[in-house]
């Protein structure tokens, strides 16, 4: 039942960091001077963060909802009273775009910055009707897997369910439900400033640089750097778990996280999880992923199919990492793909 339970942590937590937990759906986390964390509880899908300047109010990530944007809206203008004028996406993943309206309703001067191959993804990719078939994707348990087990009393197993796991479920499926209620009213608004390779934005006080490192999580991942307060925004790129890996670039991956590395922070604000601080979850997801690329090649180079090589490819060492258990199958097919050229570019 664990699989659908919040989120399970494990990266290094920067437990000293002052928490401000006034939202219902996000933890108001300061990470440095006017630097914030939201990070999400309850089951709010993904992170934010945001920037307070001298003049303005950058934020990086949006969220899935519209609903969720304004609350952290809400969260900001009780720091601040000036306004957002930057809204950088990390990705193009909905649950970290479809909030951009949000903002640009509540901010109509608002630039949304996102790098050239995530515009051109949300453009392409643009989900179709959220329906109860799809609700928060396909991957079980899905929502009527999960309105079928409050019916019976029982999981997918017979096993009759605790009174814990009946409220984790009934939790799970009114977060879909209130999704389901809001998504017809949702405005897809793709990026109206892009960059290719870098940006630096010279707010009053503050320099923000944006950074593409290549292909990872997905084609088109923005890296957010704020040297001076050394805290690195990586969208989903570094998570304090084992990201979903359906659309992601294990191989290439790595380099990215070398590039990050490079950098000179002490803390990162992940896009799903905890701030991390050191470089301890980073070291470990590389070495995830390195062994991971290694043994999709390997199993490609043997002739395997892709079913044998998620059967056969033995990453077993990593699995106290939360969410590998669900996840980690998916990954060793989508890096048995990138090994054997089948991934797109």
């Amino acid at each position: 039942m664990g699989r659908f339970a919040g989120l399970l942590l494990v990266a290094v937590s920067a437990a000293a960091l002052p928490a401000y937990p006034l939202s219902t759906n996000f933890d108001i986390v300061k990470v440095g001077d006017g630097v914030y964390a939201a990070i999400a509880k309850n089951g709010a899908a993904s992170n934010g963060a945001f920037i307070v300047n001298n003049d303005d109010v950058v934020v990086v990530d949006a969220s899935l909802r519209p609903s969720w944007a304004r609350e952290v809206i809400a969260e900001i203008k009780k720091i601040t009273d000036k306004p957002v004028r930057y809204l950088i996406d990390t990705h193009y993943h909905t649950d970290h775009v479809l909030g951009n309206q949000g903002y640009v309703e509540a901010f109509p001067g608002v630039t949304i910055i996102q790098q050239d191959l995530t515009r051109e993804d949300m453009i392409k990719f643009k989900p179709g009707p959220i329906t109860p078939e799809n609700v928060y994707g396909t991957i079980p348990p899905t929502y009527l897997e999960m309105k079928k087990w409050l019916a019976d009393g029982k999981d997918d197993h017979g096993k009759q369910l605790t009174a814990k796991e009946r409220a984790d479920l009934e939790h799970q499926v009114d977060l879909r439900e209130g999704y389901l209620a809001e998504a017809p009213h949702i405005q897809y608004l793709p990026g109206n400033l892009t960059f290719s390779k870098s940006l630096t934005l010279h707010e009053g006080g503050r320099d923000i640089y944006l950074y593409y490192f290549g292909y990872a999580h997905t084609r088109g991942d923005t890296i957010v750097y704020l040297p001076a307060d050394k805290i690195v925004l990586t969208g989903d790129v570094l998570e304090s778990q084992v990201p979903m890996m359906a659309e992601s670039y294990p191989a290439k991956w790595i380099g990215v996280l070398d590039s990050i590395d490079k950098l000179d922070w002490n803390f990162v604000i992940p896009g799903h999880g905890v701030v991390q601080q050191g470089r301890d979850n980073l070291v470990e997801f590389k070495a995830y992923l390195t062994d991971l690329a290694a043994g999709a090649k390997q199993a490609s180079d043997k002739g395997l199919t892709q079913e044998q090589a998620v059967k056969t490819v033995d990453l077993s060492k990593y699995s106290k990492i939360a969410h590998f258990a669900e996840r980690n199958p998916a990954a060793v097919a989508r890096a048995y793909q990138e090994a054997t050229g089948k991934v797109p570019e």
